[in-house]
């Protein structure tokens, strides 16, 4: 009896030992599931509980993020672990950049525009002067409707 009392009680502290250890939480060996605690200026600090082997897009879905959150840091694939923390940020919004006054450089920041685009640009602001509407970019050659608007988000008169 006595044997049976010494193996019970070295099994309840090695199941104690190993609750405190997060990749080894007993309690949630048992039911099967994880808490993950989400964080950050894009949403509100809770904690969620999603199923053991749930990825970090599993845990996405549950929370319904909207098109501001910034997921580009964010491996969707990864399998969460017990205590995790995820943190979403909003993204960081660039100043538009100015189809009327910006320099060569600063017409190649925005997205599909590269130096002969740019230069072509430049030249149309020379002979025709300021645009007066952004769709106007579009009477520059290589700037059809979709490539219009793709980078419509990134510039302003």
């Amino acid at each position: 009896m006595k044997m049976l009392t010494n193996l019970f009680l070295f099994l309840l502290i090695g199941l104690l030992f190993f609750s405190n250890n997060s990749d080894l939480d007993f309690l949630n060996m048992v039911n099967k599931t994880i808490e993950v605690n989400v964080k950050g200026n894009a949403v509100k600090d809770e904690i969620y509980t999603l199923e053991k082997g749930s990825t970090v897009s599993d845990l996405l879905k549950m929370i319904n993020v909207s098109d501001d959150v910034d997921l580009s840091c964010l491996n969707l694939t990864m399998i969460l672990k017990n205590n995790d923390v995820i943190i979403l940020d909003r993204k960081v919004q660039k100043e538009k950049i100015s189809i009327n006054t910006a320099s060569l450089l600063e017409l190649m920041e925005i997205p599909y525009v590269g130096e002969k685009t740019a230069l072509m640009i430049i030249d149309y602001r020379n002979t025709h002067g300021s645009f007066k509407s952004l769709e106007e970019i579009m009477e520059i050659k290589g700037i059809g409707l979709k490539k219009f608007e793709k980078m419509k988000e990134y510039i302003r008169l």
